[in-house]
Formats: C-alpha cells, structure tokens, sequence
C-alpha cells in the first residue's frame, strides 16, 4: 500500500477540485450564493480535520516517476 498526504493533494490539483465542486454545487443548489475561494479553503481545512495525515491507498492507484 502507498501513502498519500490527502490535504496536500486536494491544495496541489485546488483550480481543478475548485472547478468541479463550484460545479456541483451550482448544479444541485442553483439558488444558493456562496463565494467559491471561501468555500473551497473550508472545504480543504476540513478535509484536513477530517484524514489522517497519511492515508494509504493501493499501489495500483499512484504512479511515481519524473513527470
């Protein structure tokens, strides 16, 4: 099993995790205003609340290499 910091990956890859819960949420609660930056930075601090510092994952899931 391999180890992944969660809370480092969610601020890593933020405009495309953004993007997509912005997204969502417009989606499912078209009538609900909310500031996207806010929402996200809580989203992220509560993920870290949330995890491990390390979480494992299977191995088939990371790939390592000079990319």
């Amino acid at each position: 099993m391999a180890r992944i910091k969660l809370e480092d990956i969610f601020t890593q890859l933020g405009y495309e995790i953004k993007r997509s819960l912005t997204n969502t949420i417009k989606k499912e609660f078209p009538a609900l205003e909310f500031d996207q930056h806010k929402l996200y930075k809580a989203f992220v601090d509560n993920i870290g609340k949330e995890t491990k510092k390390w979480e494992q994952v299977p191995d088939d899931a990371v790939e390592k290499g000079d990319y």
